[in-house]
């Protein structure tokens, strides 16, 4: 492991990886207290292992051992091909063994919410506790686009095009980004909310989403595509056998992922605890990052 930032003597990140059982190469960052509550923590997409709260020192403040994996395709882990939602927690749980975790908590944001739901549904028992903070629901279902705003409609309805159609579209998007990662925020902060644009103002976090998103196309953009798919499809599980408790963290704000679908997860998951707030946006993980891991450290 690389010893990646330290604080009056304390390490407060680090990298890894380790090698699945079918050979493919996980990489994660471990940041906060590395002694204290593991919680993984599931990145959106476009995102990687680097995706957090700039400040390692709350997290630690708050006794939380944050893991942050990429998933397959994104930064330094290797792509599977035609994976599903359903194979995400078999590799957590391994990350898990590998780290000599016994019990964990899940948190994911965005893309990263339909996994915490596949890791509930999966892991059971194992976990301590599981949070969706703007966590995108199932797009099979009427109603799925309500709320959302023009461009990300647009940017769901081409996740379902063809391949041969997708790929270079996707490809050239990601050049420009690549290319000018300011002009690529300034886009973002046009179409966000005022709670949003106030958030990514900050230059801390600002520096913290060019640095996830830059990773996250590091190998290409077959893991974004992939994982585009994978979203707007059935995602091969009940809701309804999930048995332990999710806490939902949604924000009146949000237009890209709007409040209906933490309703819609609430009507469907039997145990959830609600955390649907006022104003906010989709980068209200951020302003809300102390309270959301309290939840899952209070259990």
């Amino acid at each position: 492991m690389n010893e990646a930032r330290v604080q009056e003597g304390t390490v407060l990140s680090r990298e890894g990886s380790i090698r699945l059982r079918d050979g493919r190469k996980l990489a994660y960052v471990e940041s906060g207290n590395l002694e204290g509550m593991p919680v993984v923590f599931l990145h959106g997409n476009p995102g990687s292992r680097f995706m957090r709260h700039p400040d390692d020192a709350l997290t630690a403040s708050l006794g939380v051992r944050l893991i942050a994996p990429d998933r397959p395709g994104y930064g330094l882990s290797d792509f599977k091909k035609g994976r599903t939602l359903l194979d995400m927690p078999a590799d957590i749980e391994q990350l898990a063994n590998e780290l000599g975790l016994g019990r964990f908590a899940v948190m994911g944001v965005s893309a990263g919410g339909p996994y915490v739901a596949a890791c509930a549904y999966r892991l059971g028992e194992r976990l301590t506790g599981a949070a969706i903070v703007s966590g995108s629901a199932p797009f099979n279902r009427s109603g799925a686009m309500a709320g959302v705003n023009r461009d990300y409609r647009a940017a769901y309805n081409m996740a379902m095009w063809p391949g041969w159609l997708l790929d270079p579209v996707m490809r050239l998007h990601d050049q420009t980004v690549r290319r000018k990662p300011e002009r690529a925020l300034e886009t973002l902060m046009r179409e966000c909310s005022a709670d949003d644009r106030a958030v990514l103002s900050d230059p801390r976090i600002a520096a913290q989403v060019k640095g996830f998103r830059f990773e996250a196309s590091r190998q290409g953009v077959q893991g974004m595509i992939q994982e585009a798919r994978l979203l707007t499809s059935p995602w091969g599980f009940p809701l309804e056998d999930i048995r332990g408790p999710v806490h939902l963290w949604y924000w009146e704000g949000d237009s890209i992922v709007p409040l209906q679908m933490g309703r819609y997860l609430h009507a469907r998951i039997p145990n959830t605890v609600l955390h649907f707030l006022t104003g906010g946006g989709h980068f209200a993980l951020y302003s809300h990052w102390k309270d959301i891991l309290a939840t899952l450290v209070r259990g």
